[in-house]
């Protein structure tokens, strides 16, 4: 039997480039996929409501501005989109007959003798495309679960005051680095006021820190938060964030959606591990001391 006529036609073979060929290539696809970045920023920044679905997806999918960028603009349901063999590493594999999404891909390489870190475009795969262990459903909490973890992982301080000014939930104090609070609010408009000011709070890195500057990107901060634990977001409205940002130039509205992709992650980072940490079950003691049992009394001293 001759296999030849299966082996060789296999798969058609790769093009054989010269080392110039192959890096005008490889930069050809990288503007190519920029161009894609810039167009998608201007889609989302184009309404109100394309803005709402980004956050939305920042809020699930974290991941570099671009990548999210790019990715939501394949499919808005990306939630965990990894390379092949980062999955691999985490002990899942891809499905047969799965196709990747385009993505910006870190590269370690060697540049004369020492290791550079560069990217690439290449494909990753979302976790739904992925076969192994079932994974778990994500945990839910209660409003004030949630409320004493933004508490514990606020970045400063937070008290009650009974003297902020009227329409006032909360407001950061950067000569005080403290938040302060209003008390007596319900349980959803408390959480999203602290967060909103934590964000602030994390904006406020040196004597350059202007609240009215961070005020749209801290909106939208607490708005991630709030949707990524299935709060009520009926209140939130980006007609005004919208209407700031629309229309300035591309550097300007990549730093906005850096500085909301950056606070709001740092956010939902900090959340998450308090919250682990809060709702973990204390391990039963492996080396502890056995109590003695109680010592009757005698019979003398019952006399006594």
């Amino acid at each position: 039997m001759d296999l030849n006529k299966y082996l060789n036609n296999v798969a058609p073979s790769e093009p054989q480039y010269s080392k110039e060929e192959y890096a005008a290539m490889k930069k050809t696809e990288r503007e190519a996929v920029w161009v894609q970045v810039d167009a998608r920023m201007g889609e989302v920044l184009a309404d109100a409501s394309t803005l709402q679905g980004f956050l939305d997806f920042m809020s699930q999918c974290r991941n570099s501005l671009p990548n999210q960028l790019l990715l939501s603009g394949q499919n808005a349901d990306i939630t965990d989109a990894r390379t092949f063999q980062q999955w691999k590493d985490a002990g899942r594999h891809i499905r047969t007959g799965e196709e990747g999404y385009t993505a910006i891909v870190g590269q370690v390489y060697e540049n004369n003798g020492r290791k550079a870190s560069g990217y690439n475009i290449g494909k990753v795969f979302d976790i739904t495309q992925t076969r192994g262990r079932p994974v778990p459903p994500p945990a839910e909490y209660q409003v004030d679960e949630l409320i004493a973890a933004s508490i514990e992982s606020s970045p400063v301080p937070i008290q009650i005051s009974d003297s902020l000014p009227d329409g006032i939930q909360a407001q950061y104090v950067p000569k005080n680095r403290t938040i302060y609070v209003r008390n007596g609010m319900d349980a959803g408009t408390t959480l999203c006021a602290i967060v909103r000011e934590c964000a602030q709070a994390d904006f406020h890195k040196d004597y350059t820190y202007n609240r009215q500057a961070y005020a749209a990107p801290s909106y939208c901060a607490a708005y991630m938060v709030a949707h990524r634990y299935g709060l009520d977001t009926t209140a939130f409205n980006f007609d005004r964030v919208v209407a700031l940002y629309r229309n300035l130039g591309k550097e300007q509205q990549r730093g906005f959606l850096s500085d909301v992709n950056t606070v709001g992650g740092g956010l939902l980072r900090s959340l998450s591990r308090t919250l682990a940490v809060q709702t973990r079950e204390l391990p039963a003691a492996e080396y502890a001391v056995a109590v003695p049992p109680a010592k009757k009394p005698s019979r003398q001293q019952e006399r006594g």
